[in-house]
């Protein structure tokens, strides 16, 4: 296995298990305040994209890609607000597993809009992950 995508893949699922959490615990203490302070903290992390990705610079300005660019950001804040609202409803145990199905969304969107082929190892993957959630949420 690469060594970048192993150590890439475990500093990510320890930030990401670590964030479900402080998460939890920070709505339990200040409820929906917790994600106004959350996007604050990720926008002073934004210059440091700069640092590690300076193939970014310089910034593409063209309309179309940035119209796409604005619409993913908006689709992640309503997924991360409807996080935090389902956080103060259920367990941290639960909640946490549901958005590790968005694969199964995308994969079925990306067959109908992209003609992105359906192969046999992704619809297995796509029941495999179901079967997961459903195990670790019951």
């Amino acid at each position: 296995m690469n060594l970048t995508l192993l150590l890439g893949g475990a500093a990510m699922l320890i930030c990401w298990g670590v964030w479900g959490i402080v998460v939890k615990l920070a709505t339990k203490e200040i409820g929906m305040q917790a994600l106004v302070w959350g996007q604050l903290g990720a926008i002073g992390l934004f210059p440091v994209y700069f640092l590690l990705f300076k193939e970014m610079l310089p910034l593409e300005l063209k309309v179309s890609t940035i119209a796409l660019s604005l619409v993913a950001g908006v689709l992640g804040v309503l997924g991360t607000m409807t996080f935090y609202v389902l956080l103060r409803a259920a367990p941290a145990s639960v909640v946490v597993q549901l958005p590790a199905l968005y694969p199964v969304v995308t994969v079925v969107l990306a067959y109908f809009f992209l003609h992105e082929n359906l192969t046999p190892t992704r619809i297995a993957g796509v029941v495999c992950a179901l079967a997961a959630i459903w195990l670790l949420t019951s």
